[in-house]
């Protein structure tokens, strides 16, 4: 096995479940970080049998390794900033609970919850006892928790160190430059690979005034963005890692579905850029 593998968020498609294999697939990725199929807007879809049995016989038919489950839906719902006692928390909880018995059912060992925007003492509180709940579930599973998360660098170690290695982080490179909390590759550098399960890499463009905003960058190919694609992967070899990069570049939007260009050929691309940057891995 490769010391580096090649994955995609499921929703980088504009179809989810065994579609987004395909294309996967298709384009040369291995692996796929699974969204969460609606979650608890469509009663836990990830928990039917029958939902099930359509991924992992996709999952096979394409050689795809189901990576992880992103609760793609909770972090629209902003849940997991509200106190458990809320019947926002609530739900949070209970969205966290079938996504890590849904990736046991399936074989799947991670499930990726995102800690973003923790502004003030109380939601960072409520955060932090998102993590502790989610942690403590998941050792009943054998699943790993991994945290997706906005925090300056001296931060993720007062966060994560609390947790003895229990609670891991998707690491996306892509963040730091956006939300302005540090230079990526020093960051990786400094967390190191311990603290790590995998990476998230996107790339976008500064606006006219040189800013990485969500509402007026682009997200384009790896390698043609500015934020620091070459400098990061040279700071993932500097740290030794051995693992999944999982592009969560949104092949489903416009500027990538022109020029002749479509969902397969625009991941492929990527495929391409990722293989080129580690071949010397």
């Amino acid at each position: 096995m490769s010391r580096i593998q090649f994955g995609v968020c499921e929703f980088s498609f504009p179809c989810w479940g065994p579609l987004a294999l395909q294309m996967a697939h298709e384009a040369g990725f291995t692996g796929i970080q699974l969204a969460d199929a609606g979650g608890s807007t469509n009663a836990y879809p990830l928990n039917n049998k029958r939902v099930q049995e359509s991924y992992l016989e996709a999952a096979a038919k394409y050689g795809i390794t189901l990576q992880s489950i992103h609760l793609y839906t909770l972090v629209r719902q902003n849940f997991i900033r509200f106190s458990q006692a809320s019947p926002e928390g609530m739900e949070c909880m209970e969205s966290i609970k079938n996504a890590i018995i849904a990736a046991s059912q399936m074989g799947i060992p991670v499930v990726m919850i995102e800690g973003m925007r923790m502004y003030g003492a109380a939601q960072y509180k409520h955060v932090y006892q998102m993590y502790q709940y989610a942690v403590k579930v998941a050792e009943d599973y054998g699943v790993q928790i991994a945290m997706e998360t906005d925090i300056r660098l001296e931060d993720h170690f007062k966060f994560l160190d609390r947790f003895d290695g229990k609670l891991k982080l998707c690491f996306d490179t892509h963040n730091p430059v956006m939300y302005g909390t540090g230079y990526p590759p020093d960051m990786i550098r400094a967390l190191g690979k311990d603290r790590i399960d995998h990476f998230h890499m996107k790339e976008s463009l500064a606006d006219a005034e040189g800013f990485i905003t969500k509402e007026t960058a682009p997200i384009v190919p790896l390698g043609k963005g500015s934020t620091f694609f070459n400098e990061a992967v040279q700071a993932i070899k500097d740290i030794d890692y051995e693992g999944w990069i999982i592009s969560e570049t949104f092949y489903n939007r416009r500027n990538f579905n022109e020029n002749g260009m479509d969902y397969v050929s625009s991941a492929r691309q990527d495929v391409d850029t990722l293989k080129a940057a580690f071949s010397d891995y």
